[in-house]
């Protein structure tokens, strides 16, 4: 499945990207967590949430979407 990442904040220093499309067999968003980790090993020290088309989706969901936006932790205010 081809997808296409973008890093934001923090999760962009640590790849030197802001965004990437990739080719991944990842099934479930969690591989996908798995996956980037593996490829940029600063952000298991980060708690980041991952966007699917627009929506935060939790690690158990499909990986279906072609747009992944890697959000770093924020607080509200």
């Amino acid at each position: 499945m081809k997808i296409q990442i973008r890093y934001f904040g923090q999760l962009g220093e640590i790849t030197g990207k802001s965004e990437e499309h990739l080719e991944v067999s990842c099934q479930t968003i969690a591989e996908l967590r798995v996956f980037l980790i593996a490829q940029y090993s600063g952000l298991d020290a980060i708690h980041f949430k991952i966007a699917q088309d627009n929506s935060i989706t939790a690690d158990s969901s499909p990986l279906k979407g072609q747009l992944i936006d890697l959000l770093p932790p924020f607080s509200g205010g």
